[in-house]
């Protein structure tokens, strides 16, 4: 199919066309079988020669010119953005001095190209084909790194992204190189980290990357966390902790359906949106890191306290995600994650009332999930003397049933219309203000909990909250 698209691109009368080659990702994925996700080539006269394409074909020409270097071009179908062709201008005098400066070897191999968009000779000077064939990631050359220290962040993304194990040549050149990281910018690191936490074992790779000195030069936070020891719920220090909650909110979420049955699929829609996935495995592994700067001792039981940590921990996150040159979304659901873990533990509790519960998560909305989802990892994690199987189970039990409640029947209520609004306390003599909102919130709350089911009861209750009159009683 790839051939056929690509022989309609070149089918253009009248425009010379240069020799061309398949290059990187394209040639990778032929030679593990799999349909190429996008067609990449090199030649000569790159700008020339795509924006003769575009002509001929009325298609749209998308310049990609942010590293003058390594100037491309996108030659975009108008008609079906999908379907599109990237040409970049060839490094170097041939096509073999382009492969030596690629990042990888499995990036480095080329396919000749026909002028009718058949393919011709296989060109790999680096053996990338028996490294794709070995599932191994390895450095193009001795200055792959030096020349953009990005790539040790690539090579990770590659690694997870195609399950390969990087070699121990290019693990060294990457422990070496790991401080240039902090002359990248934020953007292309932040692509880079969103793209490894995407894949299903993401947490290995982190542990690599922290084992390798990588990790502290983009969250030098986390150096504090190293060493720093928990009370007596917990079995590992601050840092081994976070990450062992990452692991187990991994394994949550690649195990949907078992944990969550039939909303498994709702709820892996919701992580897709605004990058959620990554974002909360990314908010498990750094959400206590406000416990080293709030650790105390409780003088009269000699315990380690770790009091507002939680807020801490989210003023420190926002502070990295600014850093990241994360969106406000994205910053704003990170804090929210790591702001709201320790309420969510809390919620388990036996004298936690129904209005309590259903403020939550009317506060929260499908947000809950995923802090529901990092409660349960944190209570996985937690496995020190004063924990027991019998806490942790009932954790989980209270999380799972309470994302089943949440979609069966809480989501619906806390979405729908207010029995009564400013407009009725006004007509009932109320002025706007404080007041008024308490009133409004506190009628919502019954509302939420079942206490009132329609307006006549909203109404009568909005009367005695105003007289003062004690409150009909929240149920639990």
């Amino acid at each position: 199919m790839r051939d056929l698209l690509l022989k309609d691109w070149l089918n253009c009368k009248g425009i010379k066309i240069p020799q061309l080659y398949l290059v990187g990702g394209t040639v990778r994925d032929l030679f593990r079988d799999l349909s190429p996700k996008d067609i990449d080539l090199v030649c000569r006269g790159a700008k020339e020669f795509a924006a003769a394409v575009a002509g001929c074909k009325n298609a749209a020409l998308v310049p990609m010119e942010k590293k003058p270097e390594e100037p491309c071009y996108r030659v975009v179908d108008r008609e079906d953005s999908g379907n599109f062709l990237d040409i970049a201008e060839m490094r170097g005098e041939t096509i073999y001095d382009d492969l030596y400066r690629r990042d990888f070897t499995i990036n480095a191999i080329a396919l000749e190209l026909n002028e009718d968009g058949s393919t011709g000779a296989v060109i790999d000077p680096l053996d990338g084909a028996g490294d794709v064939e070995r599932k191994t990631l390895r450095m193009a050359g001795d200055k792959s790194i030096l020349s953009d220290p990005l790539r040790i962040l690539r090579a990770v993304r590659f690694a997870a992204g195609l399950e390969f194990m990087i070699e121990e040549s290019t693990l060294k050149e990457m422990r070496s190189r790991a401080a240039l990281l902090r002359n990248v910018s934020a953007e292309r690191v932040r692509a880079e980290l969103l793209r490894i936490l995407q894949t299903s074992r993401s947490v290995f790779y982190f542990r690599q990357m922290d084992e390798l000195g990588i990790l502290e030069v983009i969250f030098p936070e986390i150096s504090a966390m190293k060493g720093c020891p928990q009370d007596g719920f917990h079995h590992r220090d601050v840092w081994g902790h976070s990450l062992l909650v990452m692991e187990h909110s991994e394994n949550v979420i690649n195990d949907l359906s078992g944990c969550f049955g039939e909303w498994s699929g709702t709820i892996t829609d919701l992580l897709a949106r605004d990058n959620r996935l990554p974002l909360l495995k990314l908010a498990a592994v750094l959400h206590d890191s406000g416990k080293p700067a709030t650790r105390g001792l409780d003088p009269d039981t000699g315990r380690i306290t770790f009091y507002r940590h939680d807020e801490e921990g989210a003023k420190l996150i926002g502070l990295i995600a600014e850093r990241l040159k994360m969106s406000c979304r994205e910053r704003d659901f990170m804090v929210l994650m790591a702001a709201e873990h320790l309420h969510a533990l809390y919620l388990v509790s036996g004298d936690v009332k129904t209005a309590a519960l259903m403020k939550w998560f009317r506060r929260m909305r499908d947000d809950s999930i995923p802090a529901i989802i990092l409660s349960m990892a944190d209570t996985m994690s937690s496995l020190g003397p004063d924990s027991s199987d019998i806490i942790r189970g009932r954790h989980i039990d209270w999380a799972k049933r309470s994302v089943m409640e949440y979609y069966g029947k809480i989501k619906a209520k806390i979405e729908s219309p207010g029995l009564v609004n400013g407009d009725d306390l006004i007509a009932l003599g109320m002025q706007p203000g404080p007041e008024m909102g308490r009133i409004l919130e506190e009628t919502r709350s019954f509302q939420d909990a079942g206490e009132i089911k329609n307006r006549e009861e909203a109404l009568e209750l909005v009367r005695r909250l105003m007289t003062s009159a004690p409150p009909f009683s929240e149920g639990d």
